[in-house]
This record gives C-alpha cells, sequence and structure tokens, in this order.
C-alpha cells in the first residue's frame, strides 16, 4: 500500500497519538505501511476493536502541520451526545511544527467555530430567545426596533450548529431530512396562524431544501441532480420570508465549513460566512445587516470561552417542535 499525504477537515476522525505498533520513523518521519486497528488474541484473531480506534487501514496524514496515524475513512471528532471528545494529539518526537499565520489562524478558529455539544444547546437557546423576541415583535405589531435587530443573530445561529452537527455522520441521513419535511408540514398551519401568507415557506423548510439537495448531489446521479434544481427553483419565490437564496447560501456554507479537509479551503469559506451573514439582511437595512453579524459574533465568542464541558440538555427535537408550537400560541394570543 502507497503512502500519501492528505489534509484532514476540522472534525476528521484522528487515531490517539499513542505508539502505533509497527511504525516506524524513516528520517524523522512517520513511515508508512499497513496498519490494523484492532486487538489480536493468542490465535491471532480479531477480538475488538482498540478504544477510540477506527479502520483497518492507514496511511499518514498532515493536517496542520503534524503528523498523524488515520484511517482512510474520516469520522467526525466532534463531541458525541455523551460528551466525549477525541483529542487531536500525537507523540512529541513526531509534531513537527508550523507557526505560519495561516496555521495559526486555522487552529484558532477552530476553537472558536467547534462547539461540545452542551455548548450547541446554548447556541441554540439564545438563537430561540432572539427568534421568539423577533416573532413577537412581528406578530403583535409592537415596532421595537431593538427587538427586530437582536433577532436577525438568530438564523446565522442555528445554521452554524446545523452545519457542525452534520459531519457526525458520512452522509446526511434521509430519514432525518424526512422528519425534518414533517415538522416543516405541521409547522406551516402555526404559521399562516400566526399570520404569515400561507404560501410563504418558514425556516425550517429551508433546512429541509438545504439537507435535501445537499444529498441527492453527493449521489452523483442525474436524474437526482436535476430534482436538487428544481426544488431549489421551486423553493425561490417561496422563501421570501426565510432569507431567500442568501438563506440557502448561508446553510451551504455552514455545511462545507466543518466537512473542508484544506485550510485555504477552511479560511475562504469563513470569508464567506462574514459575507453572507449581513447578506441576510442587508434587502432590509444596513443596521439590521450589522446587527446580525455582531450578534453572530458576539454569541459564539462568548458560548466558545464558556461551557465546554456541559453534556447536552436538550433533547434531539426539541426546537422544531418548539418552533411549530410557539408559533401557534403566538397566533392564537394575536387573535
Amino acid at each position: 500500500m502507497t503512502c500519501r499525504t492528505t489534509k484532514q477537515s476540522w472534525l476528521s476522525g484522528i487515531l490517539p497519538g499513542r505508539n502505533v505498533t509497527g511504525l516506524p520513523l524513516l528520517n524523522g518521519k512517520p513511515h508508512c505501511r499497513r496498519v490494523c486497528c484492532v486487538n489480536h488474541n493468542g490465535n491471532g484473531k480479531r477480538s475488538g476493536r482498540l478504544p477510540g480506534k477506527i479502520c483497518c487501514r492507514g496511511f499518514c496524514s498532515r493536517w496542520s502541520g503534524i503528523w498523524f496515524v488515520t484511517c482512510r475513512k474520516r469520522k467526525p471528532w466532534a463531541e458525541t451526545d455523551t460528551g466525549r471528545q477525541t483529542l487531536m494529539t500525537t507523540d512529541n518526537t513526531n509534531t513537527i511544527r508550523n507557526d505560519s499565520l495561516a496555521a495559526r489562524t486555522d487552529t484558532w478558529l477552530q476553537s472558536f467555530l467547534v462547539w461540545s455539544p452542551g455548548q450547541r444547546d446554548i447556541i441554540k437557546t439564545v438563537a430561540l430567545v432572539l427568534m421568539v423576541l423577533d416573532h413577537i415583535n412581528l406578530i403583535f405589531q409592537l415596532k421595537q426596533e431593538w427587538m427586530f435587530l437582536v433577532g436577525r443573530g438568530a438564523f446565522p445561529l442555528f445554521a452554524l450548529v446545523w452545519g457542525l452537527n452534520l459531519p457526525r455522520h458520512a452522509h446526511i441521513r434521509q430519514p432525518a431530512i424526512n422528519r425534518l419535511w414533517g415538522w416543516g408540514i405541521i409547522a406551516q398551519f402555526a404559521y399562516y396562524l400566526a399570520g404569515f401568507p400561507w404560501y410563504e415557506g418558514h425556516i425550517l423548510f429551508a433546512f429541509a431544501v438545504v439537507a435535501q439537495v445537499l444529498t441527492w448531489c453527493e449521489t452523483r446521479s442525474g436524474w437526482r441532480t436535476a430534482a436538487a434544481i428544481l426544488l431549489m427553483a421551486q423553493w425561490g419565490p417561496l422563501s421570501g420570508t426565510s432569507y431567500g437564496i442568501a438563506g440557502l447560501l448561508m446553510l451551504a456554507v455552514s455545511h462545507r465549513l466543518y466537512r473542508a479537509e484544506d485550510r485555504a479551503e477552511r479560511l475562504a469559506l469563513v470569508a464567506c460566512l462574514l459575507a453572507v451573514i449581513p447578506a441576510l439582511n442587508l434587502a432590509t437595512s444596513d443596521a439590521a445587516a450589522v446587527a446580525g453579524l455582531v450578534m453572530t459574533v458576539l454569541t459564539v465568542g462568548l458560548v466558545s470561552c464558556a461551557g465546554k464541558s456541559l453534556p447536552r440538555f436538550w433533547p434531539g427535537d426539541f426546537f422544531p417542535t418548539f418552533y411549530a408550537c410557539h408559533l401557534a400560541v403566538l397566533g392564537v394570543l394575536a387573535l
């Protein structure tokens, strides 16, 4: 098997940096050869996987200037629902330091934009509060400028957490998308009850459309690619109250950011985020565009500094359920 150098995404599965049997050094670098990541009993038969290790074949990989022994099949090292985290560590003797500005920026962005399960729920809770304030202001016609401005940060926060959660699986699961479509249909009735046009799609449909399009495009089937294009074309006229094309771009960039394996691509995607987030509200006003970016950066910055060990505290379908219920309640109260 040949040895090749690859780059890892922020959420790539990485084997622990403990000594790997039979991995010698060659010119100061790990010499690649077949590595089996399973325990063996006395008869040479496999008796189970080693803790934290995945794969059966391995090769040398370089990510952010550090050599790792990794698996050919990437798996996210993002925290699981139980709060465990696979740390990117390696033997000091096999570490090659890279102090370039790009490497330091990439490492800082990783600490800024990759969160534990508890931190994700905190961010979603903040986004939920901002969303409710915005909807109360809109449905009850309060015309409070501050409620409108802080509400501009809700969708970008939800989009970033959504993009971070997707790489937990190798591909977006169709059952999860179907469940999102179902919640979207249920919430549409509450959306109309709250006073929005019946033909306008709400934000859950934006998530469902992007997830479905990404899934179909991953299959590389001509028919499904055509269906994805048709779905986006149909969604465009119905997305007037759900950020339109800018909303789709926000979700697509958030998804790609956490799957990108090239450092330059990640930095470019972060730059795209800084442009797309203001673009979500640019058609409304310059103040709304700036407020959306400020609320997003401020929330992410504060949460990334605390709550790293906090476990997940909301159930899986809490937020789509709350979305439908709060619209129904506000709609009834506004009658």
